[in-house]
């Protein structure tokens, strides 16, 4: 880091802290803290036929590159089509996720930070959690459990005292937080997976080979 990457960190996790909406500001929090960890998966990526598959195309999910039409004519048990309600129920655009990066020179490192960004929602269709602030939170348990990113770790700390305690969700602070963190621990490594080849496979049969169990809802929802 240089001399004033810290403060920036500081200042975005303050400023994410009064308004959990800010993903410009979780964003630079990634990009600064997350470099060594992402050169770390680099050099195990680079063993995996598949991975160096994904990095020799470097997909992206946005809407020049993926046909959201097409997903959204799929059914709801398949995995794309699941995808594209959680974007659709909640708002979202394939946008959202896909800012280029601002704080990493490495282009490979980028492409693997808009990647994990991108798919983020995807984990959420696979993972059956939502975007209120505490399922959030519980997804970067998750995240942590597989890829033990410092982002995630300051999500989950910082925004289980907002969401979680301070709102007096009982339930996710007992179960839903470790339940998250083992199921992304025991997961099969996520990141490399080229998700565009499997929008028509059913999304249980996905889960199944990649080992990826959906959170209980009571757990997340129970106070």
């Amino acid at each position: 880091m240089n001399v004033t990457e810290p403060y920036l960190v500081a200042r975005a996790f303050v400023r994410v802290m009064s308004d959990s909406e800010r993903t410009d500001e979780i964003h630079v929090v990634e990009e600064i803290t997350g470099r060594r960890s992402y050169r770390s998966f680099l050099s195990r990526l680079v063993k995996d036929p598949g991975a160096q598959e994904l990095l020799r195309h470097r997909p992206e999910l946005r809407d020049d590159q993926v046909d959201y039409e097409a997903l959204r004519a799929l059914p709801v048990t398949t995995l794309g089509g699941r995808y594209v309600r959680h974007l659709d129920d909640n708002g979202l655009t394939a946008g959202y996720q896909a800012a280029q990066t601002r704080h990493v020179e490495d282009p490979v490192i980028a492409y693997l930070m808009r990647r994990f960004r991108q798919t983020h929602d995807v984990w959420h269709a696979l993972t059956e959690l939502g975007v209120e602030g505490h399922e959030e939170v519980i997804i970067h348990a998750f995240s942590w459990g597989q890829m033990q990113l410092p982002v995630s770790a300051m999500v989950v700390i910082f925004g289980t005292l907002k969401h979680i305690v301070l709102e007096g969700r009982w339930g996710a602070l007992r179960h839903a937080l470790w339940e998250a963190y083992a199921h992304g621990r025991d997961a099969a490594p996520l990141l490399p997976v080229y998700w565009e080849r499997m929008w028509e496979e059913d999304l249980d049969s996905v889960r199944a080979r990649y080992n990826v169990k959906p959170c209980t809802r009571s757990f997340v929802h129970r106070n």
